[in-house]
């Protein structure tokens, strides 16, 4: 009995982890993604880019009928400036969407507009993509 017990305080956290990570791998598709950039950068990390390359393959999943990439840069600084950061940040994530088999023509760019609310320069360095499922 003894041996099984200890078999059980070592095995229990392996078994509880696996259920998590499995149910992470069910979880639906999402309607709404987010791409975070570093400071001044228009570059896709990795981290992006596979955030980008999900939300291509739920959009098509789910047979969208519209992808809307909305891009962001802050509210501080140059707004032409600013506004041509935001149109790059999210032609990028265009660009990487159609790469990844998303139809060009269901991709939408629409700007951004930060609430007063948002000072998190993190946040305002990101590219929102949403997806409107086709009918």
């Amino acid at each position: 009995m003894a041996r099984f017990l200890s078999f059980v305080r070592i095995a229990a956290p392996v078994f509880v982890l696996s259920a998590a990570l499995a149910g992470c791998t069910e979880q639906p598709s999402r309607d709404s993604y987010v791409v975070f950039f570093d400071r001044e950068s228009v570059t896709l990390s990795p981290v992006a880019q596979a955030v980008v390359t999900k939300a291509a393959t739920a959009a098509r999943a789910e047979h969208a009928s519209v992808v809307r990439v909305s891009g962001s840069a802050g509210t501080n600084g140059d707004a032409a400036v600013l506004k041509e950061l935001a149109t790059s940040r999210a032609q990028t994530v265009a660009t990487q969407l159609s790469n990844d088999g998303l139809n060009g023509a269901r991709i939408e760019m629409t700007p951004y507009v930060p609430s007063e609310l948002e000072d998190s320069h993190v946040a305002l360095r990101r590219v929102s993509i949403t997806i409107v499922p086709g009918h």
